[in-house]
Order: structure tokens, then C-alpha cells, then sequence
């Protein structure tokens, strides 16, 4: 798996997040966006596609200091703003 192909996924994330479903944390969330952009629908079906998005989320949690992604994600006060920052944060940190 490249790195630029697990970058394409966050960024991706993002995308569905901000311009084509909108973000919530309870019914649309981080995790579920990554899943999408990777094409990630079944265990076993895509071996690569599920592979980008385990080290999506990896990447992610290294964005988040090494916290897990739903209680971040589900923190009072937590914006779109915020989350969108959070996937292409971790996208540039995966390119760099």
C-alpha cells in the first residue's frame, strides 16, 4: 500500500464529508467516510481497499495525538471544521 494511496483516501474522506453528505458524528462519521473513499465495503472482498483504510485510520489516530477516533470525534463542542482538519492533516502527514 503507497502512501499516496492511503493520502488519497483522507483527502477523499474529507470530500464526502464536506461537500457531498455533511459530517455526524453519530450517523456519518470519520471512520464510516474512510471506509467509503477506500471503497471499503465488505471483509475479504478488497484486500487493498481494506488495507488503505486500516492505515487511514492509523493515520488518523496519529493525527489525533494517538487518541481513538469516536470519543474525539463525539467531543462536545467538535465542529466539521475540526474534522476536516483532522483527515487532511493526517493525509499531509502520510505524503511527508
Amino acid at each position: 500500500m503507497t502512501r499516496s494511496r492511503v493520502a488519497s483516501v483522507l483527502y477523499r474522506a474529507a470530500v464526502l464529508l464536506e461537500e457531498e453528505e455533511g459530517w455526524d458524528p453519530e450517523r456519518n462519521s470519520m471512520i464510516f467516510a474512510i471506509d467509503r473513499a477506500a471503497g471499503f465495503v465488505k471483509p475479504g472482498i478488497d484486500p487493498a481497499a481494506e488495507e488503505a483504510t486500516l492505515q487511514a485510520w492509523d493515520a488518523l489516530v496519529i493525527q489525533l495525538g494517538e487518541e481513538l477516533v469516536v470519543p474525539w470525534e463525539r467531543m462536545p463542542g467538535r465542529t466539521q471544521s475540526d474534522v476536516l482538519a483532522a483527515l487532511r492533516g493526517a493525509a499531509r502527514a502520510v505524503t511527508s
